[in-house]
């Protein structure tokens, strides 16, 4: 019973920040309707969570070493290609929503909702998490709370990977820079991705274990 409370209290930042969001949500839908909220809903969301990535970096202290962050963005961008590749190529493919400018996409669920993703998931729930679990249930507890506040399945399995590798990242490195690198590198070249195609697929492959020598090589994990 005190594990469970536990948990449910290193989810408070994100039960509300979540509950925020949809009331911003659910109010553009009813003042503005279905089709116009997809954009003015899509605005005002990144501005919530613009303004909540400002407040936290002007009240929190985020340690930021001379890390070699050049890696990390390889490992964010292999991870999106070779998954959304497979996706592709089990024909599972996602429609692109109409009337939202591919810029507003990148800039609100390319960098914005990233950052924002990362302060709450990893630095918020992952350190409260750390208070009672040991490091590895943290991180993959963590991660699966992270997929299932995801709004499909297959959204939901890969945000889960992605959220464990964040959070061992954050765990090892306790730099919060490296994986929002990583988050956004991934969110961004998923909106470039179109099709399925095995050179990109290969090439995808290749960059995710020239990452990992990389961080290898200069001793980052």
């Amino acid at each position: 019973m005190m594990y469970i409370k536990n948990l449910f209290l290193s989810l408070k930042e994100v039960f509300i920040l979540m509950i925020c969001q949809y009331v911003i949500l659910i109010a553009s839908v009813l003042v503005l309707g279905i089709n116009k909220s997809l954009v003015w809903g899509t605005i005002l969301l990144s501005f919530f969570e613009l303004i909540f990535i400002l407040l936290i970096f002007r009240k929190k202290r985020f340690r930021y070493k001379n890390d070699y962050y050049f890696p990390y963005l390889l490992l964010g961008i292999s991870l999106a290609v070779i998954y959304n590749m497979l996706l592709f190529r089990l024909g599972i493919v996602f429609e692109p929503v109409e009337n939202i400018n591919i810029m507003l996409v990148i800039i609100s669920s390319g960098i914005i909702g990233p950052i924002f993703e990362e302060i709450l998931f990893r630095y918020f729930l992952l350190n409260n998490l750390n208070k009672f679990n040991s490091p590895i249930i943290s991180i993959v507890l963590s991660g699966i709370i992270f997929g299932l506040f995801h709004n499909n399945l297959i959204t939901a399995i890969y945000a889960t990977i992605l959220g464990i590798i964040n959070a061992y990242l954050y765990v090892r490195k306790n730099n919060l820079l490296i994986p929002i690198l990583v988050h956004i590198s991934a969110n961004i070249m998923t909106q470039l991705l179109i099709g399925y195609n095995l050179l990109i697929f290969i090439l995808g492959c290749v960059l995710f274990l020239l990452s990992i020598l990389i961080i290898k090589i200069k001793k980052e994990i």
